[in-house]
């Protein structure tokens, strides 16, 4: 009986913040933007009017097949597409909050604390906005790769690098904290044949396309394709890349591999000292690298959108609670993404995004000395 209580209290406590925060979401839903009309709609559409999964044959839109999958579910019911499109990432908000609040469990051991978590990450703005006005649906591939995060913790290597194939098989940008699992795999956390079930899962995600005649190549070269779309240095995104003006690059081509090559440096390098420097993968180092990553990496690299700080946005949130005095992390990362959004979401000015990307310069190099005392103190503790 007591155990039934408990278990009761536990589903009241977390339907009441679901209910909140479905409540929250429901002024953005009726809203449509220049994404949802060119594209989100539009596939919806086609899937609808060429018979649902038939239609994944031929070639629809710049996503991957998964993320495919799950709107053409929506075709097969009478929600209102604009409404299914929203609510669908509402789902995976869910799923993102419970495993952030098993994650900081973990360290806490304490259910109100984990509420807490649970709650705040659905109230974050990005998050809201994200879903529930934009349509967009980065929560998906951040919530597998948060329960990915969730497993490796607790040493279960195999079900953590399925859940971040599954993760990256729903968006590129799910590449942002691969270097984590290099470093496991060096620290001996995982084993190399632990990673053939990233290409594995993307292969095996493919599966229902590829019966109903979508060829193989095509699904391969998605993410070729995507990389090929965007020429511009930074679409909103708060980079490096907003420090210059666009007439200062006269090859934007030059430029951009130029960035790519010293993103891969600076990862390399993040990657050569955890390995050198770290003697035992904590729970701290894990959560350290990850925000370091999902920050680093999206600053660094060109074309960037405002959204692919998403990640960084939810990860931030885990270091706040797991390190208490960088909770101003926490705030600074999702609000710079917030002020990255309005200009797309609400028509306002760029003007600020260059500040923007300056306070948040400001936050990696804080991050990074903050890392580089966790690795002094650590080895002073061997």
């Amino acid at each position: 009986m007591d155990k039934n209580k408990k278990f009761l209290k536990k589903f009241l406590i977390i339907a009441t913040i679901i209910w909140l925060a479905l409540i929250v979401r429901i002024p953005g839903l009726p809203s449509v933007n220049q994404d949802y009309n060119a594209f989100l709609s539009r596939w919806f559409d086609t899937i609808k009017t060429n018979g649902g999964f038939s239609a994944l044959k031929n070639s629809m839109g710049d996503y991957t097949q998964p993320y495919l999958y799950l709107l053409t579910l929506g075709t097969y019911t009478n929600i209102n597409k604009l409404f299914y499109i929203k609510i669908l990432p509402f789902v995976f908000e869910i799923m993102a909050a419970f495993f952030i609040m098993k994650i900081v469990n973990m360290k806490y051991k304490n259910e109100k604390i984990g509420y807490l978590s649970f709650g705040i990450l659905l109230l974050i703005p990005t998050v809201i906005l994200n879903g529930s006005v934009w349509g967009q649906c980065d929560i998906i591939y951040t919530a597998f790769v948060i329960a990915s995060i969730y497993y490796i913790l607790r040493e279960k290597p195999i079900t953590s690098i399925l859940f971040y194939g599954i993760a990256l098989s729903f968006k590129l940008q799910a590449i942002f904290i691969l270097p984590l699992f290099l470093i496991l795999l060096f620290k001996n956390r995982i084993k190399i044949y632990h990673l053939l079930l990233i290409p594995l899962s993307y292969l095996v995600l493919s599966i229902p396309s590829l019966i109903v005649g979508r060829p193989l190549k095509d699904i391969l070269l998605t993410y070729v394709n995507q990389s090929s779309e965007y020429t511009n240095l930074t679409y909103n995104a708060p980079s490096i890349y907003q420090w210059f003006t666009s007439s200062f690059f006269s090859n934007t081509t030059l430029i951009g591999n130029i960035g790519i090559i010293f993103t891969l440096v600076v990862v390399l390098s993040i990657i050569y000292i955890s390995v050198r420097y770290i003697k035992v993968i904590k729970y701290e180092t894990i959560i350290e690298l990850s925000l370091l990553f999902a920050v680093i990496v999206p600053f660094l690299l060109p074309r960037m959108h405002e959204r692919y700080f998403f990640m960084a946005d939810i990860i931030s949130l885990l270091y706040a609670f797991c390190f208490p005095k960088k909770l101003y992390v926490a705030i600074i990362i999702p609000l710079i993404s917030l002020f990255c959004y309005l200009p797309f979401l609400y028509n306002t000015s760029t003007d600020s995004i260059v500040d923007l990307s300056i306070v948040l310069f400001i936050i990696i190099i804080d991050l990074l000395y903050s890392f580089r005392i966790h690795l002094i103190n650590g080895r002073r503790q061997q």
